[in-house]
């Protein structure tokens, strides 16, 4: 996962940044590297480059499962501008989609150079509007075609005073390799990719996410320091609907809460297991991110 990071800063080439004024004209970025699909432990990750020099933004894409929604996040120099951790930030996928909405993105910095990064969560690529709010559970594929994916050929990005269009060009074949890479993931964890597209139901908590992590659970130390952390999860779930283990899919660089994070998923959520074509409950995983934000 660091190299995958460092990888994107080394894409940019920039140093370290320097407070901007903001620039309400509209922006747009040709492509300047070709895409680059990763294969992480457990997620997939397509990234490419756009624009030159001061310019030049890296557009991630994350998939964590089966879906139609990916995390994006964006780097570069240019995303320095921010005078908040929090801001509104709509992405919208087309030409001819409608708007995406506005949703909160977290901002941060990336390795020595103290890259801006805009990390927005999970987004559709067809725009259609997320049912759930940051931290709850979807119960959505938001399944999409090949031909509606090769129809999408830019990203527009609005932020406070910033429009920044990324011209990607087609989505088609980019999106069907990580389609490979994602059916490869589900393998990987032990699973049978049919079966798991074939469920008539997915596995669903229990009670509310929201009340298997606490205050009272925040660590001292991290506390005191004011640290935060963003921790996304994968928990494998039997088909009683107890958790068999959970998984770190991706983090921010906040190790005391790794570990922390899953040992009390584990112990506390349950679920209603996954069915599978015959109604018959089946092994499978579940797929959420908690925000530890101090203060």
């Amino acid at each position: 996962m660091d190299r995958f990071w460092r990888y994107c800063a080394a894409l940019l080439m920039i140093p370290a940044l320097l407070p901007q004024a903001a620039h309400a004209a509209d922006k747009v970025l040709e492509p300047s590297d070709k895409w680059v699909l990763n294969y992480a432990d457990d997620s997939c990750r397509l990234a490419r480059a756009f624009g030159k020099d001061d310019d030049k933004v890296v557009l991630v894409l994350d998939q964590f499962m089966p879906a139609g929604t990916m995390d994006l996040s964006l780097i570069g120099k240019r995303l320095g501008r921010f005078g908040s951790n929090r801001v509104p930030l709509s992405s919208t996928f087309g030409p001819g989609l409608p708007a995406g909405e506005f949703r909160e993105a977290l901002t941060g910095t990336l390795g020595p150079a103290k890259t801006a990064i805009l990390m927005t969560g999970p987004r559709d690529i067809l725009n259609r509007p997320l049912a759930h709010k940051p931290g709850e559970p979807s119960e959505e594929i938001f399944p999409t075609t090949p031909a509606q994916e090769a129809a999408i050929t830019e990203v527009r990005i609005a932020a406070s005073s910033m429009r920044l269009t990324l011209r990607t060009g087609s989505m088609g074949a980019p999106l069907a390799a990580m389609r490979t890479c994602i059916t490869s993931l589900v393998k990987d964890w032990g699973l049978d990719p049919a079966q798991q597209d074939a469920l008539t139901k997915r596995v669903s908590p229990l009670g509310k996410p929201g009340t298997w992590l606490t205050p009272s659970d925040y660590p001292a130390g991290a506390l005191a320091m004011g640290a935060s952390a963003v921790v996304r999860f994968r928990i494998m779930v039997g088909a009683d609907g107890v958790p068999t283990k959970c998984f770190v899919q991706q983090a921010t660089m906040s190790p005391e809460f790794i570990k922390l994070t899953c040992d009390l998923l584990v112990k506390r959520a349950r679920f209603s297991p996954a069915l599978d074509r015959d109604g018959k409950p089946v092994a499978s995983f579940y797929t959420n991110s908690v925000r530890w934000l101090a203060g």
